[in-house]
């Protein structure tokens, strides 16, 4: 009871005179309320209506919760007889629940509603049921309609002093409209904590206070999705179409939001960025939130908005009169407001527009203007909801995908930044420019790389104990630690041609607590004059004026496949720009091989680069990618190359590959080229690039068996037997199409030459591969999948709480995790092949040399890189050795398109050929399920009854013999018009031999999005051929073997038959 008389007390009540045990207290219009503590009553006089008398009496501790709050409403000035105790509505079959307190109109309308809980458990539980579902209150209010605010309110004594808690909705006009389960998908998911009963507020008339930059609050794990979730309600029940044109907006509602957090930053001053209720309305609030724009836009990004606000109109005509101003002014302001502005989510083209528009843009302002969006560190949360924005609501167009946090990640701790860091701070001896390293992304996108770049140099720069370097530079080192990202300015720039990007990269820079990167819009391409750049950019190289070389880091992630690009990107740059630009056609879509290019043209010699490409930059055909891959080995070393699979990146299932690269000295090529021509004229084998002996190791890898004094006969045009009777010779001689013999040597010498220029710059070359894997092998190596299902949109971890505790890319504390991939790449720019692969990593990361990547004894030397990075299998035999195109032709099948109007069920249809109609162990082809008409066959390749067809995707290389007639599709090759000295039988037992599948693997995987072959890679792929006698001999000793398994067990019988074939062949 003491702590009952201790509250009334608080809040005013006194003992009355002459009485016992009885509290009362006077309010205006001595109007009395008193507790009697023998009875046990609260007794609210008779002005105050009770529809019940449940809360008058001491049985439930919020009876006095309801008490303290009808104290504060009459000390408020709400008059008693406006007060009713415990409302009640018709309802069903009866009435509703009782609503604790309902504040009426003095029409005796309902204007506030409050329901009260004990401090703590039940206030909290009863908020929750709130959030979930409206719980009570949206109840009471839907009886009504009528109530513009409800509210749940909670209070108690604590340390001598009241305080109190009160959750409010203020009803907005289409929260009246349909039932409770409607109001709830309306309401915004916030309630405001003032504007009921503070000292500035009269009654019935509800003014929450201004936000100052103090009362923003921290983003929380559990509000992150809340946000992004709510974000997408607001869409939803305002019926916004266009959700590309919606997420777009709201980073520009970002931009306000933060450059209103930074101009506001120490102070008290109201934030601009707030809905003020009572105050506000939809037009002077929207141009509050236009002129915020316009400033984000000229702080941030550089950008003079095409904008006129009304202090700059009275300034710039103050001679006009107020008569004569106003009207003009409104006009003005529709002008400004009623048109598609910066804040259209919807169209906006009148006033009713306008105003539908508003709506949604006052909910979503509503929605952020709590929540503090500015920090000088990781915000890990509000980089979560910055990844939801990107991941579900941008749309990735032009090549584009946006690269996830943990590849970004993989990248940078995969480039020995802690090593070039460390290398420029011990070595100066002043504060200047070069302290720390250049960092670039030309393509920057949604600034991922700039923001993890920044965050593992600001986590390196803390750990430096700055008592090791100069004193000028250690000052500069505790100015770095004191003040977060203060050198991004300097040293770390993006550019991106996408407006909308460079708005999300800034954007995203201050969400992840950095914000001072140099983000220019402009193309990544641009010449280096060019009006756009700025700092380092404009900077070129004496003795190569097309180069930059300022920058000792490039990370990106470049747009790649945008179609006619060179036509639109002529103010840009031009031919002259490029040694590639004249490889492009009108036509041309590999702008990625611009972008490697620009790496060799911006990176500082010894510079290092992870850079994300499709996979055709290794193994395309067309003449772009070839000369680009001739740059890559020119003015590069290959350090390792990582394959990331279909389910690396959210937008595409596309397969890519990341290069990590180290710049060569300009002069390594072009010396090395002056050499080898000194070496043909001096037929002299001298030490070149530190390579002892170089063409005795390139005969070696590619002439097998022939000795560099062989060879000496072939440069001097006077081959010998070892040179003639030589398969690359005698290719040679078949393929090059040439006049005379004059032609023919000076080609042979030609690609000799640049064979041997290429085999030479490779050789000392050792590389790192990683290989992600597919599907679930994939989902494990990277330690995420996405996800697209409502309330669980974007990126997760696989299992745990994060990616980082899941992923086998990367540790984000250590380069030297044995358990993760990145390690490998790090210890490889170290110059480090000897740390032991984990275990855990057999299956992802491998060590190879460059030049097996390459095949070397092709007439056409194409450059291609296979990440199978297999040696050249060597064909064993006492019988001559064949390529399969010297014995069979081959020919790719074909499909006709789409493929469902040429299935028939007709008589005269003919057998359409599909992997799924024969089992993996058949050898004959007897029948298919479907049949195409006779004009699908026109389009398609026709079989017959004897030809091989030979699977050349997915399940590829499984050799059939046909015994019908119909046609195939492109996802087999034809193998017919076979040789007079081979036999199909043994053509189809050496196909399924693992001396040709393994020739087949190492073919297939060749760095493509689907391991497959293709009529080259079967062409060359190599086959021993025995006289006919023998062959029949091999073949009948297999058939014999398999009629004997089908009446007895045989073991292994794959086993047996290899062993009856080495028998024959070896």
């Amino acid at each position: 009871m003491k702590e009952l008389q201790d509250l009334l007390k608080k809040i005013g009540f006194l003992p009355k005179e002459n009485t016992d045990g009885i509290y009362e207290k006077t309010y205006s219009g001595s109007y009395v309320i008193s507790v009697d503590f023998k009875q046990q009553k609260i007794i609210y006089g008779n002005k105050i209506v009770s529809e019940s008398k449940t809360t008058q009496n001491f049985s439930q501790a919020e009876n006095f919760v309801v008490l303290e709050c009808v104290d504060r409403l009459l000390q408020k000035g709400y008059l008693p007889e406006n007060i009713i105790l415990e409302k009640t509505w018709a309802a069903g079959h009866g009435t509703s629940g009782r609503l604790d307190i309902c504040v009426t109109r003095e029409d005796g309308s309902e204007y506030l509603l409050i329901e009260c809980k004990t401090f703590g458990k039940e206030f909290e539980k009863e908020f929750t049921r709130m959030k979930k579902d409206g719980g009570q209150l949206f109840t009471y209010f839907k009886f009504s309609n009528k109530p513009d605010i409800i509210m749940l309110y909670a209070s108690e004594l604590r340390a001598n002093e009241i305080i109190y808690r009160n959750e409010i909705v203020k009803i907005e006009n289409d929260y009246r409209i349909g039932d409770k389960d409607d109001f709830y998908e309306k309401w915004n998911k916030l309630t405001k904590d003032n504007g009921v009963f503070e000292n500035w507020v009269n009654p019935y008339s509800f003014e929450s206070k201004a936000l100052t930059i103090n009362d923003l609050e921290e983003i929380r794990q559990e509000d992150s999705s809340f946000i992004f979730n709510r974000f997408l309600e607001i869409l939803r029940h305002n019926v916004v179409s266009d959700k590309g044109n919606a997420f777009n907006r709201i980073f520009t509602l970002f931009l306000c939001k933060i450059y209103d957090e930074k101009i506001n930053e120490g102070t008290d001053n109201e934030l601009g960025f707030q809905w003020l209720e009572g105050i506000d309305d939809h037009r002077s609030f929207q141009l509050r939130l236009t002129d915020l724009y316009k400033s984000g836009m000229h702080e941030f990004l550089e950008k003079v908005a095409t904008d006129f606000s009304e202090t700059e109109f009275k300034n710039r005509f103050p001679f006009l009169s107020e008569e004569q101003r106003n009207p003009i002014l409104e006009e003005f302001r529709k002008i400004r407001l009623e048109k598609n502005n910066e804040f259209a989510i919807k169209d906006v083209y009148d006033e009713q527009s306008f105003n539908e528009n508003a709506v949604v843009v006052k909910e979503i302002v509503e929605l952020l203007q709590k929540f503090k969006l500015r920090y000088t560190k990781k915000q890990q949360y509000l980089s979560d909801f910055f990844e939801l924005l990107l991941t579900t609501g941008l749309k990735q167009e032009s090549g584009q995908f946006f690269t996830p946090v943990p590849v970004a990640q993989f990248v940078i701790k995969s480039l020995p930044i802690d090593t070039i860091l460390e290398e420029k701070l011990s070595t100066a001896k002043i504060d200047n420019d070069t302290l720390l390293p250049y960092v670039m992304d030309y393509a920057a996108g949604s600034g991922h790389f700039l923001t993890e770049t920044m965050h593992e140099m600001q986590r390196l720069i803390k750990q430096k104990d700055d008592k090791k370097y100069n004193p000028s530079v250690a000052k500069k080192i505790r100015n770095w630690q004191d003040d977060h990202f203060a050198w991004a300015i300097q040293y770390v720039y993006g550019i991106e041609k996408d407006y909308r990007l460079v708005k999300v990269g800034k954007v995203g820079c201050y969400l992840h607590g950095d914000g001072l990167a140099n983000v220019i819009h402009s193309d990544g391409l641009a010449r280096f004059t060019h009006p756009d750049y700025k700092g380092k950019l404009l900077q070129t190289d004496k003795d190569f004026p097309t180069e930059n070389k300022q920058f000792d880091i490039i990370v990106s992630n470049p747009p790649y496949s945008v179609s006619a690009f060179k036509n639109n990107a002529r103010s840009f740059y031009k031919e002259d720009q490029f040694e590639l630009y004249d490889k492009l056609t009108d036509n041309s879509s590999e702008i990625e091989c611009l972008f490697i290019e620009r790496t060799k043209q911006l990176l500082k010699d010894r510079g290092v680069a992870g850079i994300i490409l499709p996979s055709s930059i290794l193994n395309g055909t067309s003449v772009i990618y070839e000369k680009t891959r001739e740059l890559i080995l020119n003015f590069f070393e290959v350090i390792a190359i990582t394959e990331l699979g279909g389910g690396t990146f959210m937008a595409t299932n596309t397969k890519t590959v990341t290069l990590f690269l180290r710049r060569r000295n300009n002069y390594d090529s072009i010396n090395l080229k002056i050499a080898i021509e000194k070496l043909f004229a001096s037929l002299q084998d001298v030490t070149l690039n530190g390579i002892e002996k170089p063409i005795a190791k390139y005969l070696n890898h590619v002439w097998e068996g022939v000795s560099f004094e062989n060879y000496l006969t072939l440069l001097k045009k006077e081959p010998n037997k070892a040179i003639t009777e030589h398969e690359i010779y005698t290719e040679y001689r078949k393929k090059l199409n040439v006049k005379n013999d004059k032609e023919f040597w000076a080609i042979v010498f030609e690609r000799e030459a640049e064979k041997i220029f290429y085999f030479i710059l490779a050789y000392p070359q050792k590389v790192v591969l990683v290989k992600s894997g597919e599907k679930d092998a994939e989902k494990r190596f990277l330690g995420y999948e996405f996800s697209n299902s409502r309330r669980n949109e974007g990126i997760h971890p696989i299992k745990g709480n994060s990616i980082e505790d899941c992923t086998r890319l990367f540790d984000s504390e250590r380069f030297d995790n044995p358990k993760k991939a990145s390690t490998y790449i790090y210890k490889a720019f170290q110059g480090d092949f000897d740390f032991s692969i984990d275990e855990s990593l057999l299956e992802n990361v491998s060590r190879h040399n460059l030049v097996d990547f390459f095949t070397f004894d092709r007439v056409n030397f194409n450059k291609n890189f296979t990440l199978s990075a297999r040696k050249k299998i060597k064909i064993e035999s006492k019988w001559p050795i064949f390529k399969l195109n010297q014995l069979i032709n081959i020919v790719r099948g074909a499909s006709p398109r789409p493929i469902r109007n040429y299935i028939t069920d007709n008589a005269d249809g003919i057998n359409w050929i599909k992997i799924g109609d024969v089992k993996p162990d058949s050898k004959f082809i007897t029948e298919t399920k479907e049949k195409i008409t006779i004009q699908g066959a026109e389009k398609s390749r026709f079989v017959r009854k004897g030809d091989f067809i030979l699977s050349n995707s997915m399940s590829f290389g499984r050799p059939y013999i046909l015994d019908i007639e119909g046609c195939i599709h492109d996802g087999w090759l034809l193998l017919n018009n076979f040789s007079k000295n081979l036999n199909k039988d043994y053509l189809y037992y050496m196909l399924s031999s693992t001396m040709i599948q393994d020739q087949f693997t190492s073919a297939a995987s060749g760095g493509t999005s689907v391991d497959n072959l293709n009529i080259e890679k079967v062409a060359y792929t190599q086959i021993p051929l025995p006289t006919i006698e023998i062959q029949e001999k091999l073949v009948q000793e297999i058939i014999d073997l398999e009629k004997k398994s089908k009446t007895i067990v045989i073991r292994d019988l794959d086993i047996q038959i290899e062993k009856i074939i080495k028998k024959y062949l070896l």
